[in-house]
């Protein structure tokens, strides 16, 4: 007698079978894409934390080297006078577009414009202050170099207008309107997107009787600033620096009244701060 072998062929995926295999595979692939750049926020962000921090700490050098701390009397306008308003008399700040060329288009609020164009004078005063110090230079060499970027060197500052798309003039830097068109001697701070960061100082001391009549010191005994009102109120007479975020935008976080769905509390959202800030009165 015999033993008849039945031989089975395989069977074969069926189409819904091969569908749920492969929806499993493209959500495994969007968690690890997720986790991913999730990941590569969390970096980007540490990195310009890390950033702030070395700049603090070359803040408290500068200050235990001379004996005084680092102050910024604001920038010069196209007039080449010293002073905080860095717009030409009767600019339009709505309309002009300030920031370097490649960042996201920036809303039609003045308050970024301000920030932003105020930040490259601080910016660029402040980093190559402290690296006239020798036992400063070290700990900006902590600063990775794609952070410290060679200051836009032109005979005036770039701008365009958002609302016709022409060129237009707002700022010349003094040290910089004879120069040639690019000069890596003198750098800027920049986050991980590329923005200019903002370096918020605070005002000097508040004399009685030398002031406005309304003017009220802050709680750190000092006088207000532009940038204060723009950013928020520094506390302890501490420098604050501040990112813009990915978005590029720095929006208006010193609004004493923030509204969540206004644009200006919104692009600040992302802001990266050394410190928190104080809303202005």
């Amino acid at each position: 007698m015999s033993i008849r072998r039945s031989h089975h062929a395989g069977r074969a995926f069926t189409l819904i079978e091969i569908m749920v295999v492969i929806s499993i595979i493209l959500v495994l692939a969007s968690l690890v894409l997720g986790v991913g750049s999730a990941l590569l926020r969390r970096a980007e962000r540490s990195q310009v934390e890390s950033a702030m921090t070395i700049m603090e700490s070359a803040f408290t050098e500068w200050e235990g080297q001379t004996g005084r701390p680092v102050t910024y009397n604001g920038a010069f306008n196209s007039l080449t006078a010293p002073t905080t308003e860095i717009y030409p008399s009767g600019a339009t700040l709505e309309v002009f577009d300030v920031r370097e060329p490649g960042t996201p288009a920036a809303p039609n609020n003045a308050g970024n414009k301000l920030i932003y164009t105020r930040a490259r004078g601080a910016g660029v005063f402040t980093v190559n202050l402290l690296a006239q110090l020798e036992s400063i230079r070290p700990m900006l060499a902590g600063i990775p170099p794609s952070m410290l970027r060679a200051e836009a060197n032109t005979s005036s500052y770039p701008a365009t207008n958002i609302l016709s798309g022409t060129p237009s003039v707002l700022y010349a830097p003094s040290a910089k309107s004879t120069a040639n068109a690019k000069d890596s001697t003198r750098s800027e701070l920049v986050d991980t997107w590329g923005g200019r960061m903002a370096f918020v100082f605070p005002g000097r001391a508040w004399r009685y009787g030398a002031e406005p009549t309304s003017s009220l010191p802050d709680s750190d005994g000092t006088v207000r600033t532009p940038a204060e009102n723009l950013l928020g109120v520094c506390t302890n007479r501490r420098i604050c620096l501040v990112s813009a975020g990915p978005d590029g935008l720095f929006g208006v976080p010193g609004e004493s009244t923030p509204d969540s769905t206004t644009i200006q509390n919104t692009a600040a959202a992302d802001n990266i701060y050394l410190y928190e800030l104080d809303p202005p009165n």
